[in-house]
């Protein structure tokens, strides 16, 4: 079926059989059929659509005329891979291809407008660019095919659905063309082809991962070295390892236990790109053995042959476990071989659930989004900057054409009223107008990925940058007096000034984490339950578990005490005290159990008037209490919850939650209702709750949280059940498995730093400080040093021998310019009088007041005040810390 000069290149390439993904999928594609093809890395589903498409590309007489055919990756990474595999195909076949994304040159941009390849490698946001410019926009009307790599990924969230508008838009353009997609094994392929394709027909190859795959699950308890030491024996007997973790910290914990091996490296997300590449590098040429990574590995990038995947900890679903497996082997004759390490009892039980649903091919549905109105917003936009003007029934056409949009024009109308409400849009008699505002907010909104700032910690004792939070923890939890957790301690929040977070060192307080608990890979209910069934059968027959994991499950459950503490499961919910309140025990996972935890915290504040602390797991909610609300009350709280008000209930209680407020924040940024760069610092969250009130920007903040972060249909389940009897509710003591929840963040946290501890960090920090000295007598002499160098006696002017010394902070040298001036200004003789009495103030206390004056935001005032209290040692330092504390805190509210 293939043009001779590729079946040549077939030859050239030692292609000496097709896969099978192959074999099924160049029928299709070459008959002109839209297709979907599902099938395991590795078993060269690139080629699969190219290989058509190259043939098509030969034989089209519209050569040079624009894009004919559209690459689309959802990763950067993944361009640069594509373009290499496929630049030689299309050397050799005398064909044009270049990649474009947001590190494109700007050289390599116009060449592009100017000469357009016949196949462009892109990611969705640059899609969205290409209709921006009046010769892209010209080269779009050649595009003849349009191929999607990874579709699963973008499928399910709003990316995906931006560029399933996006390809109705290229149809407004060039005509209907041949839609070709590539993914990993996902449960519900009929929803997906239907993703791509609308109502048009389509043709599904579906090669199932199951047959390739081979699959151990290990315990590995104790300590963390100890499960870095099996790592360290596996990475031994196998030629090289894909080491795959569920967090960058582990990553890097992980990556410094191995590090004096010499031949593993570290791979993620925070590390830059000249680093990430390097290491990709190395273990393609063998340089090294192991890859530390995270999801940053996940998808099909060609870094060589891999001979072994480890999972490091639960990989939590079916989809990402097939997908890193499926990484190794990556030969089409060869099995994915892989490991999980399970380190405690809920993580070896749920590894060997989703390792037997990977090897019967049982994954999980990617749930699509439908009815977004952050897209609508932003492809209403987009359209009214393409066209000038447009009409709404042309909108309505477009959108109706995806399968992520049903039902929607009253949703619409709500849009388009908001949007004009902002003037990013005007209406008149049915047509959009695009305004001033509209290209601006385009070229800061061509992604739907939310922009999420890094805001510095900066530690006042130290004066040093200790980390960063991710804005939206700033926005919805710091607050002056807060306290948090990063890099292990508790600080205390000072001010949020100078786009940062200033702090000190918290003493004895209780902490948030910085990061939103819901932004883990969340438990799927079906693993959940599936998890409890064991729990309750004790049996582990069909779940291939070896003998020392089979013997330390049945002997954690045998070991608990079953009279007083029965065995929560998939039909047993357990609520057990502890010392701060309860532990629900349910088998849930972590979007039921985040509806459920949420809303019963809810209720027990407004039953009681207090606050309920809760944090969330696949297997337990815990709340903490105070002393005067326990178990039985919250079993009450339970029984009095109709399934049916679920929905309503959550939503007046969302309303007033930290996360609710940043998604409205986050969404209204999409709306261009805040610029993109808007400052956090003068938000009044409040106040922007209210103003969003009842429009669709609540409502989509809602149904994000309700589809990404919550599954309030399970949690409905849950309650029927419970209702039906189906699940028990007993109140016990607490067991073994509700002890598993408590160590969870708290053991990662030291004991505070002591008062002893703040103390000598300002000494050390006081005694390097810079400071000026100046002779307020001659005029003439001044030093630059730091504050340990000054001296204990008499500090004189060795020009003119006075000891009138005015020291001063390095940011205050511009005043020694103010009091040599001849002719003064009332202000400048006030500046000569504050220096004139620090002086005086060091002559009468010496190198005490040179200290004091190092001091931030400490002025002769101050420090009077500070050697007035005639406090010596740490209580000195402590008076100084004080002054830091509150000139902090109240400087900005000084005239």
């Amino acid at each position: 079926m293939l043009d001779a000069e590729i079946r040549k290149l077939l030859d050239k390439r030692s292609f000496d059989e097709l896969s099978d993904t192959q074999e099924e999928a160049i029928p299709p594609i070459m008959q002109g059929h839209h297709t979907l093809c599902i099938a395991p890395t590795g078993t060269g589903k690139t080629e699969s659509a190219m290989l058509p498409v190259f043939h098509k590309l030969l034989r089209d007489e519209n050569r040079g005329r624009g894009f004919r055919a559209l690459y689309i990756t959802p990763l950067r990474s993944l361009n640069r891979d594509i373009l290499s595999r496929l630049k030689w195909w299309c050397g050799e076949l005398g064909l044009t291809v270049g990649v474009r994304h947001g590190d494109t040159t700007q050289a390599e941009r116009a060449r592009q407008s100017r000469n357009p390849p016949d196949l462009l490698i892109t990611t969705p946001e640059t899609v969205q660019a290409l209709f921006m410019g009046k010769n892209l926009r010209e080269h779009l009307k050649s595009v003849r095919y349009v191929v999607i790599d990874e579709i699963h990924e973008l499928a399910g969230s709003k990316r995906g659905v931006q560029l399933s508008v996006a390809l109705e838009r290229i149809v407004e353009q060039a005509g209907e063309f041949q839609r070709i997609a590539l993914s990993a094994t996902v449960g519900n392929p009929e929803d997906v082809a239907r993703f791509l394709c609308g109502e048009r027909p389509y043709h599904l190859v579906n090669i199932p991962s199951a047959p390739r795959l081979s699959i151990d699950v290990k315990y590995a308890g104790g300590e963390f070295s100890s499960q870095a030491k099996f790592v360290s024996k596996l990475i031994d007997r196998n030629e090289s390892v894909l080491i795959f973790v569920n967090t960058r910290t582990t990553a890097e914990a992980l990556g410094q236990q191995l590090f004096d091996r010499g031949d593993v490296e570290v791979h993620h997300g925070s590390l830059s790109r000249e680093v990430r590449i390097e290491a990709e590098e190395k273990f393609k040429n063998r340089k090294i053995k192991a890859l530390i990574c995270t999801s940053s590995m996940e998808l099909g990038l060609d870094i060589g042959h891999i001979g072994h995947v480890l999972q490091f900890g639960s990989p939590r679903e079916v989809s990402r476990l097939l997908q890193r497996v499926g990484r190794a082997g990556h030969r089409l004759d060869t099995v994915s071989r892989g490991t999980i390490l399970a380190t405690s009892f809920d993580d070896l039980v749920e590894s060997l659930v989703i390792a037997k649903k990977a090897t019967s091919n049982e994954c999980e549905d990617v749930v699509i989004p439908e009815n977004a109105a952050d897209v609508i917003a932003n492809q209403v936009s987009a359209m009214a900057l393409e066209y000038g003007e447009i009409p709404e029934e042309r909108i309505v056409k477009i959108l109706g054409k995806t399968a992520v949009f049903n039902g929607f024009e009253p949703l619409l109308d709500r849009v388009l009223s908001q949007l004009e409400y902002h003037r990013m849009i005007r209406r008149d008699a049915g047509t959009v107008i695009r305004t001033g505002r509209c290209r601006k907010y385009m070229y800061s909104n061509l992604s739907m990925i939310h922009d999420e700032k890094k805001v510095k910690i900066f530690d006042i004792l130290t004066r040093r940058t200790v980390g960063t939070l991710d804005e939206s923890f700033v926005i919805s939890w710091i607050h002056t007096g807060a306290v948090f957790v990063t890099k292990g301690q508790l600080w205390q929040v000072l001010a949020i000034e100078d786009g940062m977070v200033k702090v000190e060192p918290a003493v004895k307080m209780r902490g948030e984490l910085p990061s939103w608990e819901g932004e883990q890979i969340p438990v799927p209910y079906a693993v959940a339950q599936e998890s409890g069934s064991i729990r309750r059968k004790r049996k582990l027959g069909k779940y291939d578990a070896d003998k020392v994991s089979e013997n330390f499950i049945l002997q954690f459950l045998d070991g608990m005490d079953h009279a007083r503490s029965p065995v929560a499961s998939d039909r047993l919910m357990t609520i057990e005290h502890y010392d701060e309140g309860v532990v629900m025990n349910l088998c849930g996972g972590h979007k039921a159990n985040e509806a459920l935890g949420r809303l019963i915290s809810i209720l027990l504040s407004a039953r009681f008037g207090t606050t309920v602390g809760v944090e969330i797991g696949a297997y337990r909610i815990l709340l903490r209490l105070p002393r005067e609300i326990g178990a039985v009350d919250v079993l009450e709280t339970i029984n009095s919850i109709d399934p049916d008000h679920i929905r309503g209930l959550l939503e007046i209680a969302l309303k007033r939650t930290a996360i609710f407020r940043w998604k409205v924040v986050q969404i209204a940024k999409k709306f261009g209702a805040i610029d993109a760069d808007a400052d956090y610092e003068k938000f009044s969250m409040h106040k922007l709750i209210d103003l969003f009130e009842g429009t669709a920007i609540q409502e989509e903040a809602f149904r994000e949280l309700f589809s990404d972060y919550m599954d309030v249909a399970c949690a409905e389940l849950i309650v029927k059940r419970l209702v039906a009897g189906d699940i028990d509710i007993q109140i016990a003591p607490l067991s073994a498995l509700g002890r598993e929840g408590l160590t969870s963040s708290r053991d990662m946290i030291p004991p505070p730093a002591t008062d002893k501890a703040v103390i000598n960090a300002v000494k050390r920090r006081i005694e390097n400080d810079n400071i000026i000295l100046f002779c307020m007598n001659c005029r003439k002499w001044k030093s630059k040093t730091v504050v340990s160098r000054v001296p204990d006696d008499d500090i004189v002017c060795p020009v003119c021998g006075a000891r009138l010394i005015a020291a001063l902070k390095p940011y205050e040298e511009h005043m020694i310019d103010t009091v040599r001036r001849k002719d003064k200004s009332a202000e400048d003789r006030a500046v000569e009088v504050k220096m004139l009495r620090n002086a005086n103030i060091v002559l009468s206390s010496g190198k005490k007041a040179v200290r004091a004056f190092a001091a931030r935001g400490v002025g002769p005032d101050t420090a009077s005040r500070i050697i007035g209290t005639f406090a010596n040692g740490d209580q000195f330092y402590l008076e100084i810390l004080k002054a830091e504390r509150n000139y902090i805190k109240t400087h900005r509210f000084w005239n």
